[in-house]
C-alpha cells in the first residue's frame, strides 16, 4: 500500500462512510468532463453534517478525496492555506 493510500485509509477511519458518501453526492456538480467535487465545499459540508470541527482539514480532505475518486468524480483542490490572509 502506498503512503498516500495509507494516509487516506487512516483519514477514513475518522469519519463514517455514509457521511462521506452523502457529502460527495451532495457536492458533486456535473460538468461536460464529468462530475467534479470542490474540496473546500465538501469539507465544509462534512463538518456541518457530522458536527466534527476537531479533525484536521487534511484528514477530511483525504477521506473525501478517496470516496470521490471511487465514485468516479474528479477532485478540485480549491482551498489554499493562508488564502484568507491579506498581505
Amino acid at each position: 500500500m502506498s503512503e498516500g493510500m495509507a494516509l487516506a485509509k487512516a483519514a477514513m477511519d475518522n469519519f463514517e462512510l455514509i457521511d462521506l458518501l452523502c457529502v460527495i453526492d451532495a457536492c458533486a456538480s456535473d460538468r461536460l468532463a464529468g462530475r467534479v467535487v470542490a474540496m473546500s465545499k465538501a469539507v465544509e459540508e462534512l463538518r456541518v453534517l457530522t458536527g466534527d470541527f476537531v479533525s484536521s482539514d487534511e484528514d477530511a480532505t483525504n477521506a473525501l478525496t478517496q470516496v470521490a475518486l471511487e465514485r468516479g468524480c474528479a477532485v478540485l483542490f480549491d482551498e489554499q492555506p493562508g488564502a484568507d490572509i491579506m498581505g
